[in-house]
């Protein structure tokens, strides 16, 4: 007589913020693939439809959404097997669409909701906010792509780069305590 692993039920204890909350051994192993990362998406090929972009948008909203002003998925331009469409809205006051595709973030558009031709213009300029005014304005190129959308904020926004130092320094202190 074998017994099948899928009929028993292990029970894991887990520590939230000085809550303890019961969970199945299944959930505790979904979260702990999430948080390292190792959690697989099949976003290319014939795996790839509308729902799994919308999914994966969803998750990048999630993780970025402290670090900006706005963000959200774009109601206006389409969700297809291609990938999706992201309105956002940085610390800085730049509005821009960001198209994620299996190739990865690039930026597509000078505002919300709008493709622009990356033919006729190639990259965008970004002037800091800081206390030197004479600095020039950065260029960013349209035709880049990011493997994060980290790496896209870090790129264009230097609230960005503040607002993530600051939350891991928090997030380092609670450690220590």
């Amino acid at each position: 007589m074998s017994t099948s692993s899928d009929n028993i039920m292990i029970e894991q204890q887990l520590q939230l913020d000085d809550e303890q909350e019961t969970i199945s051994a299944e959930e505790y192993q979904r979260r702990e693939k999430a948080i390292k990362g190792t959690d697989e998406r099949f976003l290319n090929g014939d795996n790839t439809d509308e729902e799994g972009w919308r999914s994966e948008a969803l998750a990048v909203i999630d993780d970025i959404q402290p670090f900006v002003e706005f963000i959200s998925i774009s109601s206006a331009l389409p969700c297809d097997n291609n990938g999706i469409y992201i309105n956002l809205e940085t610390k800085e006051s730049i509005r821009l669409t960001i198209e994620l595709s299996s190739v990865g973030f690039r930026i597509c558009g000078r505002s919300f909701d709008t493709i622009d031709d990356s033919n006729e213009i190639d990259h965008i300029e970004i002037t800091s906010h800081s206390s030197l005014e004479d600095e020039p304005p950065s260029r960013i190129s349209m035709n880049s792509y990011y493997e994060t959308p980290y790496s896209l904020l870090d790129t264009i926004s230097p609230s960005y780069r503040n607002a993530f130092s600051d939350e891991l320094s928090q997030r380092l202190m609670k450690l220590c305590k």
